[in-house]
């Protein structure tokens, strides 16, 4: 989350793909931003920013805290009466959905810096979804 705050308008409007260095790691990650050019547009147009300012800031104008972020979440969380929400529930949940329309373990993967095809399925919870999977029609009374 603390990376996706400091992007700005400059970094992202009109183009199909940027860059940001990820505090954590230090490495360069790309974001493919093609299928969201027109929404960035429209964003970036309601909310009159400027190429200088933060893509996402407050209703004062101010760059927004991952700690604000935080607790947004843990607001929409109680909303919905959920306990499982969180900035990086979204991160676990995009590889979810990306893996099952995909099945492209390798791609997620390298998005994720994960070194082995386990890390990134138990990270996503697939490893839980097939054991599942594989038990709703196993009996041992067919035996």
């Amino acid at each position: 989350m603390s990376d996706i705050l400091e992007i700005r308008v400059r970094d992202v409007l009109d183009k199909d793909i940027s860059y940001i260095t990820e505090k954590k790691t230090g490495k360069t990650r790309s974001l493919y931003l093609i299928q969201v050019r027109d929404q960035v547009s429209q964003y970036v147009e309601m909310t009159n920013l400027k190429m200088d300012d933060y893509l996402f800031i407050s209703q004062r104008g101010d760059k927004l805290s991952v700690n604000y972020i935080y607790k947004l979440f843990q607001k929409a969380a109680d909303a919905l009466g959920r306990s499982d929400i969180g900035t990086h529930t979204l991160r676990k949940t995009f590889g979810y959905h990306y893996y099952k329309k995909t099945k492209d373990i390798g791609a997620l993967m390298i998005m994720f810096q994960h070194s082995d095809e386990s890390i990134t399925k138990r990270y996503i919870g697939i490893t839980d979804d097939q054991i599942s999977n594989s038990l709703k029609n196993f009996s041992l009374i067919d035996i």
